[in-house]
């Protein structure tokens, strides 16, 4: 992933949480969106030359579709106010 990107997104309020890949990553997306976070992955992409980083899927159980899970407080509400506990 290309730092400048990086340190824009931090700089923007988003919180670098991990990379993963495949479902573990979306289970994570959906994890944090079930928290109430904004959430954005991004692949690991060198966005200079727009190759995408093949160095760890040599690693066995790394695959293709890894990517950087990125999250931060939502800025709007997810859900519409609802009285939750019936008061």
């Amino acid at each position: 992933m290309d730092s400048g990107l990086r340190q824009r997104l931090l700089d923007e309020g988003w919180e670098e949480r991990f990379s993963a890949s495949g479902a573990r990553l979306e289970e994570a997306a959906a994890y944090y969106r079930s928290l109430g976070y904004e959430v954005r992955t991004e692949g690991l992409v060198d966005v200079a030359s727009g190759v995408t980083c093949t160095q760890c899927f040599t690693v066995p159980g790394v695959d293709g579709d890894s990517g950087v899970l990125f999250t931060r407080v939502a800025t709007a509400p997810l859900l519409e106010e609802e009285d939750l506990f019936g008061e």
